[in-house]
């Protein structure tokens, strides 16, 4: 019986994701801006860049390039996309484990985003195939109605790791344990001051994340899995 549920967003959170994005823009002669002043914008400025890069990005963006970025920028994430290193015997242990539900709830704007997901998954060395989940959400999506849809009784925990304010919200409203990482598409400022994430719900480094996201699982872990990876995390 399935006791915990855990859900992942991907962009920035399992993903350097600006990295990825930046290298595609490039392709096109685009700058979206160093990776601090890109964090800080808001979500539909995030790719048109800052003060020093909107305007010539506007003349390129307009012309009819849409499509070639969209598939440079799937190329990259296929090419080089991986999962950060802390995330991997976490997710496989979940994966792994009888009474956890695990998944990925992410929007991500590459050509078929669920099957470009699942090629960095499996790339990074995560068994993709035997998770329980991969939704994709359209552009203009939230995640609210999913994790409504998502809450069951069975579960006695449910947890939501993501990088942006729009993840904590709807995780208070989903009622789930919210996790989100400064190091994603929000900066720490914007989580605390515009979204009022409080201190104990950010992490600012992969490895901090996914050390709470061990102990919040670890009942939910066979005896034989848990404690080595969780070593691992320790320092």
């Amino acid at each position: 019986m399935k006791r915990l549920l855990v859900v992942l967003d991907f962009d920035g959170l399992l993903v350097d994701s600006y990295a990825l994005i930046r290298a595609a823009f490039a392709d096109f002669d685009l700058d979206v801006g160093d990776a601090q002043r890109f964090r800080n914008r808001r979500k539909f400025l995030k790719y048109l860049g800052g003060g020093r890069e909107i305007l010539p990005n506007l003349v390129h963006v307009a012309l009819p390039r849409k499509r070639r970025i969209r598939a440079a920028l799937t190329a990259h994430y296929r090419a080089s996309g991986r999962v950060f290193e802390p995330f991997v015997s976490y997710i496989n242990a979940m994966i792994g484990a009888p009474q956890v539900h695990v998944g990925i709830v992410s929007r991500n704007f590459t050509f078929e985003p669920g099957a470009t997901i699942r090629h960095v998954l499996r790339a990074s060395g995560i068994a993709e195939r035997d998770l329980d989940f991969v939704v994709p959400l359209s552009v203009g999506s939230g995640k609210d109605e999913v994790l409504a849809a998502m809450a069951c009784p069975r579960y006695h925990v449910s947890l939501l790791a993501g990088d942006e304010i729009a993840d904590y919200r709807a995780a208070l409203v989903g009622g789930y344990t919210p996790l989100i990482a400064s190091y994603g598409f929000d900066a720490e400022a914007r989580l605390r001051k515009r979204g009022e994430v409080p201190p104990g719900a950010l992490f600012d480094s992969p490895t901090a994340l996914a050390r709470r996201l061990w102990q919040l699982s670890a009942l939910y872990l066979p005896d034989d899995t848990a404690p080595l990876p969780r070593a691992g995390l320790a320092a």
